[in-house]
């Protein structure tokens, strides 16, 4: 009964959130064409259910720098983040256009956040294969406790892909394996509060204290990397 509820609850909000926020979507693609952007919403395959690819949308925070390649993950004060994309990215308005992508059956509001087909493969296979069987979410537990995740980059001199994948996956793993295990409205309905208090205040205290039998959260940033 639940993944039918919870469906329909994803349709019904995401066609409201459509409404109502469509004229900020609308005035931020228009700031974005006027800084000279040509394409501002844009899109990325990403790991959905059952591991299938599918498109993301999202409104564009990057720089396209010509002949570089693209990396996976967003370091520290990203050089490619702009001044506007920086706004985007803090107030989450870039994540507007995913209603679409929830209307669609992408997304859910509440799940595992969908990764790039390479970050995906950072988890351990048993992660892997219980993340193919729910569909992703726009926000959830992971998204939570690593809200300011580039800042985890901050003290690293090496390969940021080998810390995330030592160190991140492992810890976030946990994490997701935990609310598929514990998915419930209520769950649901605490992550999406808590994702309210991450956008307003930066980072959610304590988030141990709202959910039973969480994992531990501890990561350690070694001179290795």
């Amino acid at each position: 009964m639940y993944p039918f509820l919870k469906r329909g609850c994803d349709i019904v909000f995401s066609l409201l959130g459509i409404i109502l926020c469509a004229p900020i979507l609308l005035i931020f693609i228009f700031l974005l064409l006027l800084s000279g952007e040509s394409t501002p919403i844009y899109s990325s395959y990403r790991v959905g259910f059952g591991g299938e690819l599918f498109k993301m949308y999202k409104l564009r925070t990057m720089k396209r720098v010509v002949g570089s390649s693209t990396k996976p993950l967003t370091a520290y004060n990203d050089s490619r983040i702009s001044f506007l994309g920086r706004l985007l990215r803090f107030s989450k308005i870039d994540e507007l256009p995913q209603f679409f992508n929830i209307l669609n059956g992408d997304l859910s509001f509440v799940g595992p956040r969908p990764m790039l087909p390479e970050v995906f493969m950072y988890y351990s296979e048993e992660t892997r294969e219980q993340l193919k069987g729910i569909r992703p979410g726009v926000t959830g537990i992971g998204s939570i406790v690593f809200r300011n995740e580039g800042n985890l980059f901050k003290n690293i001199k090496g390969s940021y892909e080998v810390f995330y994948k030592q160190e991140i996956a492992p810890i976030k793993g946990e994490l997701e394996r935990w609310y598929i295990s514990k998915r419930s409205f209520k769950v649901d309905f605490k992550i999406l509060v808590l994702t309210l208090v991450a956008v307003v205040y930066g980072q959610v205290k304590s988030i141990h204290t709202y959910f039973k039998n969480l994992p531990s959260v501890e990561i350690q940033v070694k001179d290795s990397y």
